[in-house]
């Protein structure tokens, strides 16, 4: 039997996820929560219903068509969603005429993938590209992650691995045979102030990095700057002592807040912890490169 995973969407031309023109696969389910994920939908590990409000015509097939009574029209005209009933059939969303109702991940084969990512493989020969696993976590399914980059790297295909680390390590080495570049997530240096804002401590995640740099797999370490949450001095400063000892870090990519993600949390119910904040200004990003760069960081900001 084909080992099958869970994904939400396959971008293709990326070309901020690893070298050259990338496509990358991303797969639901992650075990970490960050306010400021702008991928809400690959947070859980199982299909879920989106609902694209400006989309709604307010057809009403939706109504008639699930069995569980999840869509309703309440007195005053207004829509009403019973998401704690959906069985995620996806009968509403075969019905809907006008792409409001979308069921968010589908399950694939390893074989599936490959055919899917081998497609690009003339971008990937004239620019140094590949393919990028990310997520949500890949190593949230560990087996298929695995089968996925083994198959690529067979196939010729230049692989990369985004992950949060927050993962056990027989599940990260394994994939670690057949991973060309690791793009490794790391966000607070803190561990409490990490557990507030993920969800879970870092002891796991720095533990993790500093075994994949004995190991000598190229790394790039990538940092989300979210203003109040880890762009002060005291974090900054911490995180730089922390990576720049580690001698497979590759280089320093400063990622800026954007509030791009934020219209998926009402489409799937879901409360947007980080309303307000703004990005950083091009010249915190800077100043911030500059002090990683102090400490003998590769640093870009993107």
């Amino acid at each position: 039997m084909s080992t099958t995973g869970i994904i939400f969407d396959i971008e293709r031309f990326a070309i901020h996820d690893g070298p050259g023109i990338r496509t990358t696969l991303f797969l639901k389910g992650c075990p970490l929560a960050c306010w400021w994920c702008h991928n809400p939908e690959g947070i859980g590990g199982r299909p879920q219903l989106a609902f694209f409000a400006e989309k709604c015509i307010g057809c009403g097939r939706c109504l008639t068509a699930c069995p569980e009574g999840v869509h309703e029209r309440a007195d005053d005209g207004t829509r009403v969603m019973h998401r704690e009933r959906c069985r995620l059939c996806g009968r509403c969303a075969a019905e809907c005429c006008s792409g409001a109702l979308v069921v968010e991940g589908r399950e694939i084969t390893v074989e599936e993938a490959v055919t899917e990512l081998g497609r690009d493989r003339p971008f990937y020969e004239t620019s140094g590209g590949g393919v990028t696993l990310s997520g949500g976590e890949p190593l949230a399914q560990p087996d298929f992650t695995a089968a996925v980059l083994e198959r690529c790297r067979a196939e010729g295909m230049h692989t990369c691995l985004d992950t949060s680390g927050q993962a056990p390590w027989a599940d990260l080495e394994r994939a670690l045979r057949w991973t060309d570049l690791v793009l490794y997530d790391y966000k607070i240096a803190d561990t409490e102030r990490h557990r507030k804002y993920t969800g879970v401590t870092n002891d796991l995640i720095r533990e993790n990095l500093v075994l994949l740099d004995a190991r000598g797999t190229p790394i790039e370490v990538r940092m989300p700057v979210i203003p109040g949450v880890n762009d002060d001095a005291g974090n900054l400063d911490a995180t730089a002592a922390f990576l720049s000892p580690l001698r497979s870090i590759r280089r320093v990519t400063l990622l800026g807040y954007h509030r791009f993600g934020e219209s998926k949390y009402r489409r799937l119910g879901r409360t947007y912890r980080l309303e307000g904040t703004q990005p950083p200004s091009r010249e915190h990003m800077e100043a911030i490169a500059a002090r990683f760069r102090a400490a003998g960081l590769e640093t870009v900001v993107r």
